[in-house]
């Protein structure tokens, strides 16, 4: 989109926007030229408005790779489409011993229910939900309404009409455990709905309780099985499997989000031309990707450094196998080209404050298992970096929560 002058009201420019926004099928696709809605404008008030009114909306800039660093290439790995995973029969197993064993179940069926209350399980035989009640001028006030300005509803359930529920249920777990809907809503009625079979059953509901239960306890669903999927039962099937793989190499022009800053300065060694400290604002990155970067910049033995993209064709990926046998692509956050020519592969996580853990990533170890079996076999040095009180930390051996044990360094001492 292209504005060179004011035209139409301000309703109809934002629904363009959101026209011009929408995917046809539905799907990102990895592909800049695809995934992102560009608008090209002289108006500075114009852009203020929609940088504040538009949900991820952000400045961009276009830079060009420096030629040093255009001679690197890695091997790329990408899913192997003929891998299935586990069957559903042994994700079931999985996701049946993880709520025996989180929630103490057992066969009788009346100790299961309460312990799933304790546990926070809702078992109401309504659909529980609130809405927002109040006067809301714009959209940061209707989204910081608060817990004081909402209600909550009751409504007994109906089996048609509440169907559609049940399918976004269902998909809201799908989408966070890559699980097909149909297995997700099979496993769900093995363990929690009145049926024929017996085995794997924690609570035996009529019809409609099974949908006010999945309904009502899909936010705690979606944890118990995230829990399972970051299980460490998918590593042996990993041995099987054999990703496909390609040659990576950096794309000789980027496009990075930005935010202007007081004031700018030039990273003299990241990868591309005329990249600077507006890339790495706090609202773009996250506080141990900024320490790395400077961190980078600062250190005399670095040639050069990158920062890859988060996902993307175009972009350096690993495979992993979650703790079902599903394979996801792990984007490592940084390749660093040392003046003694070799190169680092990083990965940048939250590290701890006060002793607390920031890291919120619960797949860690499998990415870190992976990326390790990744390194190893192409020879790479590689790691991940943690911040604790501004300083940064490494561990490329065994990965532990703790970074007072001795697995994580003082980054210097790697490079």
């Amino acid at each position: 989109m292209v504005k060179l002058r004011e035209g139409g009201s301000e309703d109809f420019q934002i629904q363009t926007i959101g026209r011009i926004r929408r995917m046809p099928e539905g799907k990102h696709y990895g592909i800049n030229t695809l995934d992102y809605c560009y608008i090209y404008t002289l108006d500075t008030n114009y852009k203020m408005g929609l940088l504040s009114s538009l949900d991820k909306a952000y400045q961009v800039r276009r830079l060009f790779l420096k030629d040093e660093a255009k001679e690197l290439t890695l091997v790329k790995e990408l899913r192997d489409l003929d891998f299935d995973g586990l069957g559903e029969r042994e994700t079931l197993m999985k996701v049946y011993e993880h709520f025996k064993k989180k929630y103490n179940l057992e066969s009788n069926k009346k100790i299961n229910r309460e312990n799933l209350e304790a546990g926070g399980y809702n078992f109401s035989q309504e659909i529980d939900s609130k809405i927002l009640q109040g006067i809301f001028r714009n959209t940061e006030e209707l989204a910081n309404g608060g817990a004081d300005n909402r209600i909550q509803i009751k409504t007994a359930v109906n089996t048609h009409s509440h169907g559609i529920y049940l399918l976004h249920s269902v998909d809201a777990i799908k989408k966070v455990t890559g699980m097909q809907s149909q297995k997700v809503k099979n496993i769900l009625r093995r363990m929690f709905s009145k049926g024929k079979h017996t085995k794997y059953k924690f609570v035996a509901l009529e019809n409609a309780d099974f949908y006010a239960f999945i309904i009502n306890n899909v936010q705690r669903l979606k944890m118990d099985f995230k829990e399972v999927t970051a299980g460490l039962g998918g590593v042996q099937m990993s041995l099987k499997l054999e990703p496909k793989t390609t040659t990576f190499t950096i794309p000789e022009m980027e496009i990075y989000k930005y935010s202007e800053v007081k004031k700018r300065t030039v990273f003299r060694l990241n990868a591309y031309k005329e990249y600077t400290n507006e890339f790495i604002v706090g609202k773009l990155r996250s506080e141990p990707e900024r320490l790395f970067e400077r961190y980078c910049e600062r250190n005399e033995n670095v040639q050069w450094f990158y920062k890859n993209g988060d996902t993307g064709q175009q972009y350096l990926s690993i495979v992993y196998v979650d703790g079902v046998g599903k394979q996801w692509l792990f984007y490592p956050d940084y390749i660093v080209h040392m003046k003694d020519g070799t190169d680092w592969i990083i990965e940048t996580k939250g590290g701890e404050v006060a002793g607390h853990s920031k890291n919120i990533d619960m797949q860690v170890v499998n990415k870190f298992n992976a990326f390790k079996n990744y390194a190893q076999k192409y020879h790479l040095k590689w790691g991940f970096v943690r911040d604790e009180s501004e300083d940064l930390f490494i561990n490329n051996t065994e990965y532990v929560e703790n970074m007072a044990d001795e697995h994580w360094v003082d980054i210097s001492e790697a490079f």
